[in-house]
């Protein structure tokens, strides 16, 4: 695992209240500002702002940007909206901030959460549901979060493994995958890595001919923000609308698909 971190650095659904529209509007929990922690220097958190339980507790999201840059804010527009809709997301990088990450400060986001959850502020989080998930070199990121038993779920953003290309055999977790098409620069690379997904490993990848990272810094992270959503309100809440995005409502949206072992997915509900 040390080894891939370092040279990668180059089921019941039920209807839940709170869903509203994913690409207009924000979630009943308001949408968030980043703020920081002193229990976790270097990251950017994204907290509902609201303390209502409607719809459950918060699960967890945690982010890993573009380039691996140390700006927490790059894709501040997603992961505000994200928030609005009842989950905590911490992306690696203070706001504003600059220099590089590592998938080491995604795994500190998670020991973070774990630790937090359940108390003051941080009483809604529900840290036993985690998405690691990034954006190119954050997709990286993510993926090297596959062997920590307490993520639940992998989401891979206009990425693919940089070296070490056998170890997309060894993923086990539900993992998403959102690209741009053929003209995304990570194209290739996502193609190899989800055809060589073990035989039992729940997968949807969705080509979107927009390039390389989609529509994901327009408002609430466009159609490549939609989808993450729907993959999170389908695992983590048990929405049954969103578990139907991805058999039959993504095509609304453009979305060259291909699944695997998908019929095998329950929600962690």
């Amino acid at each position: 695992m040390k080894s891939f971190i370092t040279a990668a650095l180059l089921s019941v659904v039920t209807a839940s209240p709170i869903l509203e529209d994913r690409q207009s509007g924000a979630g009943p929990f308001g949408v968030a500002s980043s703020t920081t922690d002193s229990g976790l220097a270097n990251h950017a958190i994204y907290l509902p702002t609201s303390a209502s339980t409607t719809g459950g507790k918060w699960p967890v999201v945690v982010w890993g940007n573009g380039g691996c840059g140390g700006d927490g804010n790059s894709n501040s527009k997603f992961l505000g909206w994200l928030a609005s809709y009842g989950y905590l997301a911490i992306a690696s990088g203070r706001p504003g901030g600059s220099g590089s990450t590592t998938a080491q400060m995604m795994t500190q986001s998670i020991d973070f959460a774990v630790k937090v959850a359940g108390t003051g502020k941080y009483a809604n989080v529900d840290a036993t549901k985690i998405f690691a998930s990034g954006f190119s070199c954050g997709g990286v990121e993510a993926m090297a979060q596959s062997w920590d038993k307490r993520v639940s779920t992998i989401g891979v953003i206009s990425s693919g493994l940089l070296t070490n290309y056998t170890a997309a055999s060894t993923f086990t977790k539900p993992i998403l995958y959102a690209i741009g098409g053929s003209g995304d620069v990570a194209y290739q690379n996502a193609e190899r890595d989800f055809k060589a997904l073990p035989a039992n490993t729940p997968a949807w990848k969705g080509n979107l001919n927009l390039g390389h990272g989609g529509d994901l810094f327009g408002n609430n992270g466009g159609k490549f923000g939609k989808v993450q959503l729907h993959w999170l309100e389908w695992l983590f809440k048990g929405n049954a609308e969103s578990a139907k995005y991805f058999t039959e409502g993504y095509k609304a949206d453009g979305w060259a698909v291909q699944t695997h072992a998908l019929d095998q997915l329950k929600a962690f509900v």
